[in-house]
């Protein structure tokens, strides 16, 4: 097996086609499934199932994809490493960021990356914390950012508090949490029973930290809906089913575009206790960063601290 074994294998298994396959390495068919017979012999399992509709992996080749991807990547990383030593960092970087701080984070750090770091290739993902940390120990990404939590104690990642937010409750109608409010507009965690809540599932980081403070306090919860979608989760409030939790960051475009129509969404944050979680950069103990990789994630730390002290997160540095 060599790296023109492996790009062959992922250039399968991500068309599911040999056709399509040779049209992208300039190769034929028939080369390219002599090629991945030799591969299989060589593993001694099946990679594909061959189908009607063309090749969809097996267990094992989803393994070994994973494993590709990493290879792969390790070795672009070191020919842009060696050949841009005194030059300006070189290479393709895939970079995490939780959904929640997507909308306040991406636009601005790709345009700095762009003017900054000209010759590095970013692409942003965006999922989970929890997912982000399995991606990131995988070599799907190069680095992350991820929320404190089960992801934050990860033992595959170097973890590097960068801020920490504190929790709001959002709603379209002020009337809806009117009753709750204290003096000074904040609500309290206990009387978060008394709402309806439109939340991400148990899976998400946000919902296990806020069920978690709230079983420590003796509090029960009331939601409604769950729902997986920011966007939508922002719009069954605005049509009145509720209210959500989540970082002021966490407010979805949608929320802005209602705010052009003349909506306003309002929050208020939580206290007695005060809910806060720490957002980190993390970058993989594994392999080795790439010099392109740390500029980029420099890049993300420094816009990040920049965007703290806005009214748009109203989160407090840790560096």
């Amino acid at each position: 097996m060599d790296l023109r074994d492996l790009r062959i294998f992922v250039a399968i298994a991500e068309t599911g086609s040999l056709v399509a396959s040779a049209k992208i390495l300039h190769s034929s068919p028939p080369s390219l499934s002599a090629r991945l017979k030799d591969l299989e012999g060589e593993f001694g399992t099946q990679l594909f199932d061959r189908q009607a509709r063309g090749l969809a992996l097996t267990e094992q080749g989803r393994e070994l994809l994973s494993h590709a991807y990493a290879i792969l990547k390790l070795s672009e990383d070191a020919k842009a490493s060696m050949l841009s030593r005194g030059k300006e960092p070189v290479g393709n970087v895939r970079f995490g960021v939780p959904g929640s701080l997507v909308g306040l984070l991406t636009v601005p750090l790709i345009e700095t990356c762009q003017k900054k770091l000209p010759q590095v290739r970013l692409r942003v993902v965006e999922s989970m914390s929890g997912y982000i940390a399995s991606w990131l120990r995988e070599g799907t990404l190069d680095a992350a950012l991820v929320f404190g939590g089960g992801a934050a104690t990860d033992k595959s990642a170097s973890l590097q508090p960068i801020a920490e937010e504190d929790l709001y409750v959002s709603t379209y109608d002020p009337r809806t949490v009117a009753p709750h409010l204290t003096a000074a507009g904040e609500i309290r965690l206990r009387d978060i029973q008394h709402l309806r809540l439109v939340m991400p599932g148990p899976e998400h980081g946000l919902r296990s930290l806020l069920e978690a403070t709230a079983r420590r306090h003796a509090i029960p919860l009331n939601v409604a809906i769950e729902l997986d979608a920011s966007p939508q989760i922002f719009e069954m409030v605005r049509r009145g089913h509720g209210v959500t939790i989540g970082s002021l960051a966490a407010r979805d475009a949608s929320a802005n575009a209602n705010a052009a129509e003349g909506v306003k969404l309002h929050s208020f944050r939580v206290v007695d206790p005060v809910v806060t979680r720490t957002v980190y950069l993390a970058t993989p103990l594994n392999r080795p960063s790439s010099r392109a990789t740390m500029a980029v994630a420099q890049t993300a730390v420094d816009t990040l601290l920049s965007l703290a002290d806005s009214e748009e997160w109203k989160a407090r540095r840790l560096c």
